[in-house]
């Protein structure tokens, strides 16, 4: 998508516009809508410039030395005084110029984000007003034409140079650079400043230093571009008898901002290959039919045309068996040769990832009311499971406990223990899957058994040492004669 057509007739271009009346005071870009009444002292309303392409102009300017005013016989163009050089290298040392500043405007994506659109300038044309009269009244100077960027810098090369105006015959436009677009031409970054600058100078017969200037009109042309950017939501899988009914859809969606051509692939998941897949897809948000609605099988290089903003949404279902293996596989959209340009590679793919249930199984304790008594586990009641059903019924005994036996039955394992009893601890293991169609997931747990001992032996206590009745008569004795030699002691002293 381009601009629409110009006033000039010329397809798919932007024309701008730099008028000089009253000099100096207003550019302008003209475009469809915008009126060319450029004679008069007064200046045209505006800027009336396309926002797409130009996102601001500002008025001429002049370099070193170089002034304008008003031609006294023709006032809708100018008079450039001051020209002191008489080569193009000598203007463009002394920064001799006349220029018309612009900055290139920004495309936005569907999500209203700046894109990195290029712009380009294909034709420069300026308005031969030097040769007013069939060249009875020229201006004898040439000039060198380039596009610069905000530094002065040339972006691309010379345009064009001529040496001596006066040669150039006729009063109406010449071609500073020949249209070559919609394309290439002189690229342009978004949203930065430039101008169309011409460094002036004298020729040999030129005595008063000055030349003639009129309007100056350049085309502009853009890059097309459409990000295509792809999504997709998990795979679900829903048990329905025998089998899983699985689904899942992916997006393809133009960010814009230009419409575009996308081709889709999806070589469906591994297993979905081996059943009856179909698919369905419909445009979002009008709802639409796509333009291939629906198919069987893989999805293999289906084009679909999105304008900006529009998501194809493709929703894939099959019915199959139920799956041990993980496995992923990408689906991709890529513009169409000869659609626009996707700036953005890395969002073209997205991977689906078919993922098996699963089940946790886990370990059960149980303590015996007594060593002779059985117990009745339900083991299936703590077990759980990620896309499936745990089946009570599928539990059965893998490992024995080394001493009693155990049976099991709909979820639920019995231990009996042996004829003298359990003496110490034993365990056993048992298998669970899950539910159909997913019967082939199981997992494995351990049932450790324990319990208490009647028979055993309890500790005897150390006994603690005693006094008898002689032995205690004796000790008052013996506390009662000492206590009487510590008084007959005080006394003697």
């Amino acid at each position: 998508m381009f601009a629409p057509s110009t006033d000039s007739g010329i397809d798919s271009w932007d024309a701008g516009w730099t008028s000089n009346r009253p000099p100096g005071t207003l550019t302008q870009d003209w475009y469809p809508g915008s009126a060319e009444g450029s004679t008069g002292a007064t200046p045209v309303s505006g800027p009336t410039h396309d926002s797409t392409f130009l996102s601001s102009t500002g008025p001429q300017r002049f370099g070193a030395g170089l002034s304008a005013s008003p031609d006294p016989i023709y006032p809708d163009f100018q008079v450039i005084s001051g020209l002191a050089n008489n080569t193009a290298a000598a203007a463009i040392a002394a920064q001799q110029y006349i220029e018309f500043p612009f900055t290139t405007g920004t495309m936005q994506y569907a999500d209203a984000t700046a894109s990195a659109a290029l712009f380009y300038v294909n034709t420069v044309v300026t308005a031969k007003r030097w040769n007013l009269n069939n060249n009875a009244h020229p201006r004898a100077f040439g000039y060198a034409a380039y596009v610069v960027d905000a530094g002065g810098s040339p972006v691309g090369t010379l345009v064009q140079q001529i040496d001596d105006v006066s040669t150039v015959s006729g009063g109406d436009f010449q071609l500073v650079r020949p249209p070559d677009g919609p394309g290439s031409g002189i690229t342009l970054q978004p949203g930065t400043p430039y101008a169309l600058r011409f460094y002036l100078y004298r020729t040999a017969t030129n005595t008063d230093g000055r030349a003639s200037w009129d309007d100056t009109l350049f085309t502009m042309s853009r890059q097309t571009l459409a990000e295509i950017i792809v999504s997709a939501s998990a795979v679900a899988a829903v048990p329905a008898g025998a089998q899983n009914n699985y689904s899942y859809s992916f997006n393809v969606y133009n960010n814009g901002p230009d419409a575009t051509r996308a081709v889709v692939s999806d070589p469906l998941p591994t297993t979905a290959n081996g059943a009856t897949a179909n698919w369905s897809c419909t445009l979002q948000p009008s709802g639409a039919p796509c333009t291939t609605a629906s198919g069987s099988g893989p999805i293999s290089a289906v084009v679909q045309a999105l304008n900006s903003g529009e998501t194809a949404v493709y929703t894939v279902t099959w019915t199959g068996p139920g799956i041990t293996a993980a496995s992923t596989h990408t689906v991709t959209a890529q513009p169409q040769a000869g659609s626009p340009a996707d700036p953005i590679s890395t969002n073209n793919t997205a991977d689906l990832s078919l993922v098996p249930p699963t089940i946790t199984a886990q370990d059960d304790g149980v303590t015996l009311t007594s060593n002779t008594a059985s117990a009745a586990t339900p083991v299936a009641t703590n077990d759980s499971s990620t896309g499936g059903v745990v089946d009570p019924a599928s539990v059965t005994l893998v490992t024995p406990p080394t001493t009693g036996t155990v049976s099991c039955t709909a979820g639920v394992c019995t231990y009996v223990p042996p004829a003298g009893g359990l003496t110490s601890p034993v365990s056993y293991q048992y298998n669970i899957c899950l539910a159909a169609p997913n019967q082939a997931v199981c997992a494995t747990a351990t049932v450790r058994v324990s319990a208490p001992q009647p028979n055993a032996v309890a500790a005897t206590p150390t006994p603690v040492p005693t006094l008898g009745a002689y032995s205690l008569s004796l000790l008052a004795v013996l506390l009662g004669w000492f206590g009487i030699r510590q008084r007959r002691l005080r006394y003697t002293r």
